[in-house]
């Protein structure tokens, strides 16, 4: 519940807003809720940085990682409404709710969507020791050794756990899955063959892929090649159903912003990412550009959140 001093300080915080300058009149933080080198993390730089560039203020990512991007989530929408601390959203938003009983927010009322910047199919990526060169062997090869081989993870819950549980149901493999602090951290396992297998965000391991450090057996899209890796087949095209899944991201702030800020932001998004030198940067790196409205935005959310909640209960994941 907000207090009468809470809300002053939201009234405050707009008059500064529109009083004089417009907005934005200082930095503004964006909080990135996975910890560095992780999805969110990369595309959250990228645009950010072209926001400090047209708007002249500087957009500064701040990660909060910790409990599956709750803490992150949490700490803003705790915060002031003024368009000064706003937050990057990710498939954790859907998914953690159905993953613990509670969480310390409403993702629906709590939550003020701006836009979903776009997604990124995933990559499954294999360490080069394994010496399988496509998804059928590497399937082939952990049905023959049921619990030897590992896959990494960004933490219990994430999106790179969640799918990975899928693909195991999905190919009928028993594959041991080992957690680590972040997209960093999951990704150097698997370099270092602490782990065998990955199943990413592509923008993650791209420079790894186009190095040979890792190889690239399938990717999660609609039964489509990606221009970005055009010699690796989907997972339908290799053989592997049910495994059409999108790390997808966007912009969004603590619930009663003004519209006025919302209207801004969401505009600038879409004017940065309607540049070719930014559409170019994204494309390079596996990824897609969307730049939906606030209302389409958490539409998408919602569908989500059903979507998931349907895909956890059915693969009996719990955390609690």
């Amino acid at each position: 519940m907000r207090t009468a001093s809470f809300v002053v300080m939201i009234l405050l915080g707009v008059s500064l807003c529109f009083g004089g300058e417009s907005y934005p009149v200082k930095p503004v933080r964006v909080i990135a809720p996975m910890a560095p080198g992780s999805l969110l993390d990369i595309t959250a730089r990228m645009i950010s940085q072209q926001l400090s560039e047209q708007l002249g203020r500087s957009f500064v990512v701040e990660n909060r990682a910790g409990a599956s991007g709750t803490i992150g989530n949490n700490y803003v929408v705790r915060s002031v409404p003024d368009g000064y601390t706003l937050l990057w959203i990710g498939p954790g938003t859907a998914t953690v709710p159905n993953l613990h009983k509670s969480i310390p927010y409403d993702t629906i009322k709590d939550l003020a969507p701006i836009t979903q910047i776009g997604g990124a199919a995933q990559v499954l990526v294999v360490n080069p020791s394994l010496n399988v060169t496509t998804l059928k062997e590497f399937i082939a090869l952990a049905q023959a050794n049921p619990g030897k081989f590992n896959y990494s993870s960004a933490g219990a819950g994430a999106i790179t756990h969640l799918a990975s549980e899928l693909f195991k149901i999905a190919a009928k493999v028993d594959v041991s899955h080992i957690p680590y602090k972040g997209g960093g951290e999951m990704t150097s396992a698997v370099l270092s063959g602490q782990a065998q297998m990955l199943l990413t965000g592509i923008p993650t391991v791209i420079a790894h892929i186009n190095s040979g450090r890792v190889r690239a057996l399938a990717v999660t899209t609609d039964g489509k090649r990606l221009p970005v890796l055009p010699d690796v087949p989907s997972m339908s095209e290799a053989g592997v159903s049910g495994m059409s899944v999108y790390f997808w991201f966007g912009l969004g702030g603590p619930a009663g912003m003004p519209k006025e800020v919302v209207d801004k932001l969401h505009a600038e998004v879409v004017k940065a990412i309607s540049l070719p030198s930014v559409k170019e940067r994204f494309l390079a790196q596996g990824a897609e550009l969307v730049g939906s409205s606030p209302e389409e935005f958490a539409r998408h959310i919602r569908d989500e959140l059903r979507r998931w909640g349907e895909v956890i209960k059915s693969a009996g994941i719990t955390l609690e």
